[in-house]
Formats: structure tokens, sequence, C-alpha cells
């Protein structure tokens, strides 16, 4: 009996982790180099390039040759979310696809 719950529960944890790592898959159409302009952003951060690759985000900003990377990323539908950490400072991003060539947030 104890040996089919330690099986049982094995071949769920498997499962369950299966499932966290495809879910920060990002499909090959949104991976590459994206320019952004965000206008209401705190000098030194108005401008930039996104990188995103198969499962993490890097975010550069014109004034800096240093990448952030992401602290964690979600895929929902058309939407990127992803967290990273600029100068100490927590932030949230939010993308949402537009098409093949454009990205809004």
């Amino acid at each position: 009996m104890k040996r089919k719950v330690m099986q049982l529960l094995l071949i769920v944890l498997v499962f369950f982790i299966g499932s966290l790592s495809a879910n920060a898959q990002l499909r090959t159409t949104y991976q590459g180099k994206w320019s952004f302009d965000a206008p209401s952003a705190p000098d030194g951060y108005t401008f930039g390039i996104i990188e995103i690759k198969k499962d993490s985000v890097y975010i550069s900003f014109t004034d800096s040759q240093y990448k952030f990377p992401s602290v964690w990323v979600k895929v929902r539908s058309d939407s990127i979310y992803f967290q990273t950490f600029v100068d100490g400072t927590d932030v949230l991003f939010s993308l949402k696809i537009e098409g093949e060539t454009n990205i809004k947030g």
C-alpha cells in the first residue's frame, strides 16, 4: 500500500513539474529582439530593447550596457507577463502580442 502511494505521488509530481516548464515556453514567433518606447518611464528608462528567448526575457536600456534578466515568465494565450529587478526596483511587465510585428504593454 505504501509503495503504491509513493508511486502515485511520484507520477503526480512529474506531471506537475512538466506543466510548470511548459508554461514558460515562448513561441518562436515572439522570440527575438524588440525595441520599446516607454514615454512615461523615468529618464534613462524610456527607450531600449526587450530580448525574448525560449524561456526568459532580458531588458536593456539605451543608456546602459547591462541586460536585466527576468525573474519569472508566464505566457497566457496572446500575452507575456514577466518580472525583473531594475536598479533595485521590482518591475512587472505585461505585454500583449498584436500581430507578427507588434507588441504592446
